[in-house]
């Protein structure tokens, strides 16, 4: 499976970390690569996130080669109203429908509202920015809900922690439950 990490400035980067350590103990578990994980940015290069650390690109969005099987978009502290990342958005509106598994974490959610995907659709986002999601996006069904939400191959989260039951979801619904149980005990957490 092909797994796109999307990085843009000001990413949340706990909210890529977590998900990417639930893939990497999937393949583990599984004894080879199922999950190949790609760190997608704008541009060539380190990316700089929210808490400053640069973490690097493997590849830039002008030349991945889609589809991706799972598509994780996170969240940032810092998402206005604004209609920044466009290049990131019309990827995504371009990319989305090929797109096996759109996922977003917290208020990760704009974007992939902003790229019209999720249009017709319910995602669930950080409670702070559900109100505004509404807002800003009517054709989008709006939750606050803190935990996970599936609506056909749209997948978001609450919020950073809640990123990785995300993550976990994909895994059980790749694995199976004892794998997905597996993994979030390797990670300390009670399985969802």
């Amino acid at each position: 499976m092909r797994v796109a990490m999307m990085l843009y400035a000001g990413f949340q980067l706990l909210e890529v970390s977590g998900p990417m350590d639930v893939f990497h103990e999937a393949n583990r578990l599984y004894g080879r690569t199922f999950y190949e994980s790609h760190l997608i940015g704008t541009s060539p290069g380190p990316v700089l996130c929210s808490n400053g650390t640069a973490v690097g690109t493997t590849e830039c969005l002008a030349e991945t080669s889609t589809p991706f099987d799972v598509v994780v978009v996170p969240g940032s502290p810092m998402v206005s109203s604004t209609r920044e990342h466009r290049e990131l958005v019309a990827w995504l509106s371009d990319a989305g429908p090929s797109t096996r598994r759109l996922a977003c974490i917290s208020n990760g959610a704009f974007l992939l509202a902003r790229a019209g995907v999720a249009d017709h659709h319910s995602l669930t986002t950080h409670w702070r920015d559900a109100h505004r999601l509404a807002a800003e996006f009517p054709r989008v069904h709006v939750s606050s809900d803190p935990g996970c939400m599936k609506d056909g191959n749209l997948y978001s989260s609450g919020g950073a922690s809640a990123g990785i039951h995300l993550a976990l979801s994909i895994v059980r619904e790749d694995l199976g439950e004892t794998a997905a149980d597996t993994i979030a005990g390797t990670l300390l957490m009670q399985p969802r």
